[in-house]
């Protein structure tokens, strides 16, 4: 129950806010028949003071916290099919590895679509990562992703103040994305992560400097 309850708030947040940077799923697929449940989040980290406080005043490039939740099944060892909510959005997803599951080098093709729902338009996704495994837990990658949509950061505000999703831009973005995945000996106790992801990913698309720190629990 309370990990049903993590879910569904981490589904509620990813559909409420936050922006299209990062994977947080690793470079290897699954397996068949293995699901799992990832909830993430993303904090923005400006490079120096004077672009943190530019984006604050004039509000352009100001990036959220960005969370998400993606739902992965193995269709066969090398295809994981699911659906991922973010950036007030959510959609189907699909990846497809080069490798098996069981190999110790990981290279992947990710690709996906998000319906923004308040603005009632479609965001794609694409990007390609590559791991490594180190022993029995360990995964290190590194990728590209990018993808075409609402620009969901810098969204036009109406005479009230409010979001006026119908004055919204379509534009491309992209980044550059780091990370290692950590397997836990989960055993008996359900309430054990099967994994945690940390991610560092860097936005090659905005006027500001920043990087963006991932952490993220699957189950």
């Amino acid at each position: 129950m309370r990990i049903f309850k993590v879910v569904c708030l981490a589904g509620i947040l990813a559909l409420g806010q936050g922006c299209y940077y990062g994977s947080m799923i690793g470079a290897r697929t699954l397996g068949e028949d293995h699901m799992t449940i990832t909830g993430a989040v993303s904090l923005p980290a400006y490079l120096n003071a004077d672009d943190r406080r530019e984006a604050g005043e004039d509000d352009l490039d100001n990036v959220p916290v960005s969370p998400s939740l993606t739902f992965l099944s193995g269709a066969t060892d090398r295809i994981d099919i699911g659906v991922s909510g973010r950036a007030y959005g959510i959609g189907p997803m699909v990846r497809v590895g080069v490798f098996e599951p069981a190999d110790k080098a990981a290279l992947s093709l990710i690709a996906g679509a998000n319906y923004i729902i308040p603005a009632k338009l479609l965001a794609t996704q694409f990007g390609i990562s590559a791991g490594y495994h180190f022993g029995s837990s360990l995964e290190v990658y590194t990728g590209w992703d990018g993808g075409y949509g609402p620009d969901v950061i810098n969204i036009p505000e109406d005479t009230d103040g409010k979001n006026d999703w119908d004055e919204v831009e379509n534009t491309f973005h992209y980044s550059v994305i780091a990370g290692v995945m950590y397997d836990l000996p989960t055993g008996e106790a359900e309430w054990i992560p099967e994994s945690i992801c940390f991610e560092f990913t860097l936005p090659m698309d905005l006027t500001r400097d920043l990087v963006m720190f991932g952490l993220a629990v699957a189950y």
